[in-house]
């Protein structure tokens, strides 16, 4: 009996050498966490705690995140129902964006080199015109950046416009309307996503057409220039007269492809464009990240949060809400919010 006894105890004080990168770790007080890993494999987290902008990032192999420091004060920030800040990261620049309830979106801009934060600077030329507050940033190459939100300007109907940086988010292009929705206005309350390399841009948001709330993938070969008419996204529709508070995302592998995810009904896809789209489960929020050979999905259902790697099951992270993932160095970092804290937790891939 004391064999098995001793067994047991060697088998467990083993297991436990693998804690730090299996057990759900507490970063800060704070809401709708972001993370996205730039082309060196560090790791920047935003999100936002009332009225501040927080921002720390992960310098080393599958550690934990710097302290926090506060990027900005934004009046009224908004940081609720996926409308938190959004970041961005390449080797030079790390850039913010934040939205306040009147309906101003604002950019902040860290020079890696020199360490130092922009001021706010506003991006949308038109004043208050994202009252919805979702939007979206992405990195193109070291100094280009490209944002877009729902946008209200000339008729009030909510459309996708975008902008472009091409000094690191100090400054920003005249604004572009890229999508309008023939039925009057694009799906109201979800979110829109981006992705970039180079000259290639994608931008996915929920259309609102003939009735249906179905996934649109916009694509510029130039920049953000001109774009192609949007792509509907998957083969089914969801006839509904309500907004799912949803919008998915897309990313990029490493080859430039996009691949999308999202929701339709109770049931999560993931949808390369012109092909039909794969269920893989059902919940709500789900996101994802790309790196060199692998791909991950998190999402909630229930107040649980889940991370799916290709073809591998669903793995529990814990509980809470509104995940995010990025990859790096052969893991998955996750955040997300739970009960007003923002969780982290790293799974090996």
């Amino acid at each position: 009996m004391w064999l098995i006894t001793l067994v047991v105890s060697i088998v467990s004080f083993l297991a436990t050498l693998h804690l730090p990168s299996e057990v759900s770790e507490r970063v800060a007080s704070g809401h709708l966490p972001v993370v996205v890993a730039d082309e060196t494999g560090m790791v920047h987290l935003v999100y936002g705690q009332d009225s501040t902008i927080f921002y720390a990032v992960a310098t080393k192999k599958h550690a934990s995140f710097s302290q926090p420091i506060a990027v900005a004060m934004l009046s009224q920030l908004v940081a609720g129902a996926k409308r938190g800040p959004q970041i961005a990261a390449t080797e030079n620049y790390v850039v913010i964006t934040a939205v306040n309830r009147a309906g101003n979106l604002f950019a902040y801009s860290l020079d890696r080199k020199s360490g130092r934060w922009s001021s706010a600077v506003r991006i949308n030329d038109v004043p208050e015109i994202a009252k919805e507050g979702f939007q979206a940033i992405a990195s193109a190459s070291p100094s280009v950046f490209h944002a877009t939100w729902l946008d209200l300007r000339e008729d009030k109907r909510n459309k996708i416009v975008m902008t472009t940086s091409r000094d690191g988010g100090r400054t920003w292009s005249t604004n572009r309307v890229v999508y309008h929705s023939p039925s009057g206005t694009v799906c109201e309350c979800c979110k829109v996503s981006i992705a970039a390399t180079g000259d290639e841009v994608y931008i996915q948001f929920r259309n609102w057409l003939n009735g249906s709330r179905d996934l649109y993938l916009a694509h510029s070969a130039n920049g953000g220039a001109t774009f192609a008419p949007a792509q509907k996204l998957g083969s089914g529709t969801w006839k509904l007269n309500a907004c799912p508070m949803d919008g998915g995302a897309v990313t990029l592998s490493s080859a430039g492809q996009p691949l999308t995810v999202w929701r339709r009904e109770n049931t999560l896809f993931t949808c390369q464009p012109g092909q039909a789209e794969q269920a893989i489960g059902t919940g709500r929020n789900i996101t994802a990240a790309t790196g060199p050979s692998d791909t991950a999905v998190v999402w909630d259902e229930g107040g649980i949060v889940w991370l799916k790697r290709n073809g591998n099951d669903p793995i529990n992270l814990g509980k809470g809400q509104l995940p995010s993932v990025a990859l790096t160095d052969q893991v998955a970092i996750c955040v997300w919010e739970a009960d007003g804290q923002v969780m982290m937790k790293i799974v090996h891939l």
